[in-house]
């Protein structure tokens, strides 16, 4: 649960000063590294993204002080949603009373306590957040990114072995060979190979959406008895934006995946919005709303949103065909550097003509801590300098119950009570970037068409 100010303050206080009292001052050994295990670890372990390993008290104790502040902030562990307003199923925020167990803990002095009561130190895979993926796609080509270019094309990228068979997967992860340099990359399968690899040239050919490899993003897996489908023929692909860091560096993206096992009811497609109607002006900020509508009636899982160092905030709604609204995600405090998909512990039904509707604000202003020039005009583009808004919502068919005995990501029967396909044609309307023309002359010569 997000932390709430006001009265819940007054009692984390003195929670943070007195909770203790009975059992003696918090220990890192029995109160803390229980926390830091469950919460921290698995980005603070050597190897992976967090600049620091906190895996024991000798790693975490010059840090004590550090901890204590982005604890008190809220800022880590990296959660930006709402949680008060929605429940998520990935949730990563600390609750309060975790929250002041590290702050007492602190406090006290950043005590080791006794060795004897430290619980299990995790065990990571070096290579994959997810473990060992069943199954392994890598980048056909290496590519070398020039030491600070920040400016370097998207880069089409497309993975190997080929789809042979009909695949169905239940969880995955995009990894690249050196993440310092992936700015954010787009991942689809389409029915042939595509000269440019673009979210809308994917879908608008007959393929899928799969997901994306954003700022601390973390392994997707589906609910039981769902699944990805890869149809035989597919092509997967990716579409990569790099920036240089400050050293020539040699990337190879790998997209692992486990393969379905049992029975598979429902195949996951994906909903969104695009909008480039974006048009900031210096020192100022800017409203957006944009939304679509769906063809079919869906069962929403998750969602998340791509802006950049400008996007502030964000709202997800389905406002459904009577005018009802249900709330999917709300971002108060957008973070460029932590994007999330926010996977929803209660999946939202919605009937056929529900309008998947997306209100986004950014601030250009020196209020804004990420801003780099708040003197400067902004406009939909591909770089960091110019602004985004993509959307999604991972879903599936509210009504699909196939019925599928799948072994190894393969059909091999179906079940006496499966039904025949639902075929969803298209999903929704089309966004957006591909029925309005854009907002502004000056947007045409930032971007060219169709990026994502």
């Amino acid at each position: 649960m997000r932390f709430k100010y006001g009265m819940a303050m007054f009692a984390l206080m003195a929670i943070s000063t007195t909770g203790f009292a009975e059992s003696g001052p918090a220990t890192y050994a029995k109160d803390v590294a229980p926390i830091l295990n469950a919460n921290c670890a698995s980005c603070h372990h050597p190897g992976e993204i967090g600049p620091m390993s906190l895996m024991s008290y000798k790693e975490v104790r010059p840090w004590a002080k550090s901890i204590r502040k982005v604890v008190h902030e809220r800022s880590m562990p990296p959660w930006d949603a709402d949680s008060s307003k929605v429940e998520y199923s990935n949730d990563s925020s600390l609750s309060e009373k975790e929250v002041a167990t590290v702050l007492a803990w602190v406090d006290s002095g950043a005590p080791m306590g006794d060795p004897a009561d430290l619980p299990e130190i995790p065990v990571f895979n070096d290579t994959w957040a997810m473990g060992e993926p069943d199954m392994i796609f890598t980048a056909d080509a290496e590519f070398v990114v020039p030491a600070e270019d920040q400016f370097i094309e998207y880069q089409s990228v497309y993975f190997a072995p080929a789809v042979e068979e009909d695949l169905y997967i239940t969880a995955w992860e995009i990894r690249p060979s050196e993440r310092s340099v992936v700015h954010h990359a787009n991942l689809v399968r389409a029915p042939k190979r595509l000269d440019s690899v673009g979210i809308g040239q994917a879908v608008l050919t007959g393929g899928d959406y799969i997901g994306s490899y954003l700022p601390g993003a973390r392994p997707l897996s589906y609910p039981e008895g769902a699944a990805l489908l890869i149809p035989a023929g597919s092509v997967i692909q990716i579409q990569i934006h790099y920036a240089g860091g400050p050293e020539p560096l040699t990337d190879r993206t790998r997209f692992g995946v486990k393969l379905a096992q049992g029975r598979i009811d429902k195949v996951m497609r994906s909903a969104g919005t695009d909008d480039w109607e974006i048009e900031i002006e210096p020192n100022g900020t800017f409203d957006l709303e944009t939304e679509v509508t769906l063809n079919h009636d869906l069962t929403l899982l998750s969602s998340g949103a791509h802006m950049h160092l400008r996007g502030s905030a964000y709202v997800m709604s389905a406002i459904l065909p009577d005018g009802t609204k249900k709330l999917i995600t709300d971002v108060p405090n957008y973070d460029f550097n932590w994007q999330s998909n926010y996977q929803l512990a209660n999946p939202i039904s919605v009937p056929k003509g529900t309008k998947l509707h997306v209100a986004a604000h950014w601030d250009n202003t020196e209020n804004n801590p990420n801003v780099p020039d708040p003197n400067m005009k902004v406009v939909y583009g591909e770089w960091t300098d110019n602004e985004m808004l993509t959307t999604w919502s991972h879903v599936v068919l509210t009504k699909e119950k196939l019925g599928l005995k799948v072994v190894d990501g393969h059909v091999v029967g179906k079940f006496d009570d499966a039904q025949d396909s639902i075929s969803s044609g298209i999903l929704q309307s089309l966004p957006n970037t591909f029925t309005r023309p854009r907002k502004s002359d000056e947007s045409k010569e930032v971007s060219s068409a169709g990026a994502n």
